[in-house]
């Protein structure tokens, strides 16, 4: 196909960008490792150091203003209102005030001064690492004694139910993400040994605050004594790397230190990962400028669309200093814990029940055979085993019996399948709170029935997740996860193109030809059917292990508006579908709600934002998929 000749010249310009800003985070990336750049993040981090130590003066000035200005307030007559105004307004002037005055001073320093902060930095980089090595010890132990789990207090209550509410909002970073699904340190008490670390770092704490007071005596030692945590923290806080003390520096005011070249080389070594991320971005969207019409004929117009505005939203996280890698692996998480719920749509599709709206029905098969391996205390992969075969044995006939129902309603399968599946989650809100589990650990304290949220930390939280996880420019990629969900379509795939897929797939797209074929369509339907059914009870499994919780009651109603949403982004329709379909629509839904939401509560500053940004993305997303329903498939 001829590419024009402003396409080329659009795609190259956009080419030599891409080259650009792949340099930038290359150069940034190798000049972390040189001598130069720590001498320049260490005077930076020097001025954070004496800026913390002058708080306390600040703070003093500022409580002196206050004083007289309430003194002056109450002379002249004003209001309470115009008194706690004026009150506030002198005491943020006399605050900017003094540090205007103490900032030159912030840049002082001695040979004692800096010998004084390496070392106390190397005592607390000991520290900090011999803590986390106690706190994943203690998780470890904490896991497999799978102690029981508390519920939620209102204040902090549990992810909402409904389905779509259930989800990762924040973004996985790029430390959290190796750590399990929850980490939950109630209880875990320091070794004497880790205690007497830490007591050994105070002498040279006090000998970096004794040099502070060499340099500016005015800081009395009661001063000092009330910033010693604060310039602690200044020096390295726990979690600490080149970003978060670069960040630090510069909330502080030191890159007015910097002179020349040195702030946007220092800005360019920070965002290194960002910048390569924009490159890939640019190279995406070069490619998409350069084989426009080849994409779209391939993907359809709408995918190519939403696909350019996914391109954007990376570019504008880059832009507002979003972690782009910690965004990344939250769409990959994303991908993994909705795709085998998407892949579940895929057999409905092809053997010609449409979109299979009663996917709950499978989805509680999931979830029951999970809450029997938590009655039973079973941890680890034998639970995610048990809980998966057990989920399938019993989606089996029921995913049998809801296919004979659909023979019997043809050309209506799409709303009766609805309301049967907004009924079985109905009836199993009753079965909940009736069946007779036992176990402490899931049942209401005060009462009968079990619990709406059920922790699975200790028991199958995480597995699959971080099997085999690695990190790559700092992105968390849940191996685990990602290779069961390939396996799933790699299955999937192989049945299709199985004699008996083959018949089901005919079946489907047309039911007359099968029929005369000698194809029983209606045994198709049913195999179709339950297929649906099996997958869906897995994939609630592979969901909840991921996210962290598992959902009871009303959880699973809204799960199939989600599945299907996907999997019409993706390029299917209600007669057509393939496995292509399901992983690009899951992608694509799960990556534009992700970054739409961590893009718009940065570009507008409003507080409950990304909630409402949620709905409003999601939403919309749903809506514009169910419009997609009754177009013909696109490849």
């Amino acid at each position: 196909m001829k590419i024009a000749k402003s396409q080329k010249i659009i795609a190259s310009l956009v080419f030599v960008i891409m080259l650009a800003l792949l340099a930038a985070g290359a150069v940034g990336l190798m000049s972390r490792q040189q001598a130069s750049t720590f001498n320049t993040l260490d005077e930076m981090r020097s001025y954070s150091v004496m800026s913390a130590a002058h708080q306390p003066l600040v703070d003093q000035y500022g409580k002196e203003a206050n004083a007289k200005a309430y003194e002056h307030a109450q002379a002249s007559g004003f209001s309470r209102n115009q008194r706690r105004d004026y009150v506030l307004e002198q005491e943020a002037l006399a605050r900017k005030d003094a540090l205007e005055q103490l900032r030159p001073g912030f840049a002082k320093d001695s040979p004692g001064y800096e010998q004084a902060i390496l070392a106390l930095d190397t005592k607390l980089e000991e520290y900090y690492l011999a803590l986390h090595a106690e706190e994943q010890a203690f998780l470890a132990d904490k896991g497999k004694e799978a102690p029981p789990v508390a519920e939620p207090a209102p204040e902090q209550a549990a992810p909402a139910e409904g389905a779509e509410g259930a989800v990762m909002e924040a973004p996985i970073s790029e430390d959290d993400a190796m750590r399990p699904v929850i980490d939950d340190l109630t209880g875990f008490e320091p070794s004497a040994a880790l205690t007497a670390q830490k007591e050994a770092i105070t002498p040279y704490a006090d000998a970096l605050l004794a040099e502070i007071s060499l340099i500016h005596p005015s800081l009395t030692p009661e001063m000092l004594a009330g910033a010693r945590q604060q310039v602690v923290d200044a020096v390295r806080a726990k979690g600490d790397n080149f970003k978060t003390i670069y960040d630090r520096a510069v909330a502080a005011g030191a890159d007015s230190l910097l002179t020349g070249r040195d702030p946007l080389f220092m800005r360019m070594v920070r965002e290194a990962e960002n910048l390569l991320y924009l490159a890939f971005g640019a190279l995406a969207l070069g490619l998409s400028i350069l084989f426009y019409k080849q994409m779209v004929k391939r993907m359809g117009t709408p995918r190519f669309i939403i696909l350019l505005f996914f391109i954007l939203l990376i570019v504008l996280a880059g832009l507002y200093n979003i972690a782009i890698p910690g965004m990344i692996t939250n769409i990959l998480q994303r991908l993994g814990m909705y795709g085998v719920l998407a892949l579940a749509m895929l057999p409905g599709i092809q053997s010609g029940i449409s979109l299979n709206m009663g996917m709950p029905i499978g989805i509680i098969s999931g979830l029951l055979s999970t809450v029997i391996a938590l009655e039973m205390n079973m941890t680890g992969w034998g639970a995610l085993v048990f809980a998966m075969v057990v989920g399938i044995l019993m989606a089996i006939p029921v995913g049998y019996a809801y296919g004979l129902l659909l023979n019997r309603i043809k050309g209506s399968e799409m709303t009766v399948s609805t309301y049967v599946g907004f009924s079985y989650v109905s009836l199993f809100c009753i079965a909940w709170m009736l069946l007779p589990f036992r176990n402490p650990k899931l049942t209401w304290a005060l009462g009968s029935g079990l619990r709406l949220m059920h922790n699975m930390t200790g028991n199958i939280g995480g597995l699959l997740d971080n099997f085999l996880r690695f990190n790559v420019l700092g992105v968390s990629v849940p191996t685990g996860l990602l290779l069961f969900l390939g396996l799933s379509c790699l299955v999937m795939y192989l049945f299709e193109r199985s004699r008996k897929g083959v018949a089901m797939i005919a079946a489907g797209s047309n039911p007359a030809f099968a029929k005369a074929s000698g194809i029983n369509v209606d045994q198709m339907r049913i195999i179709g059917t339950t297929l649906s059914t099996v997958i869906a009870a897995v994939g609630i499994i592979v969901y909840s292990q991921s996210f962290g919780f598992m959902s009871l009651y009303m959880g699973p109603q809204q799960m199939g508006f989600i599945a299907a949403s996907a999997i019409l982004i993706g390029g299917a329709s209600v007669s057509k579908a393939k496995v292509f379909h399901v992983i690009l629509g899951t992608f694509l839904f799960q990556g534009v709600l992700a970054m739409g939401i961590q893009v718009a509560n940065a570009m507008i500053d409003v507080s409950g934002l990304s909630e409402v940004m949620r709905i409003l993305i999601s939403n919309g997303i749903i809506l514009y998929a169910l419009t997609q329903a009754g177009g013909k498939g696109r490849d």
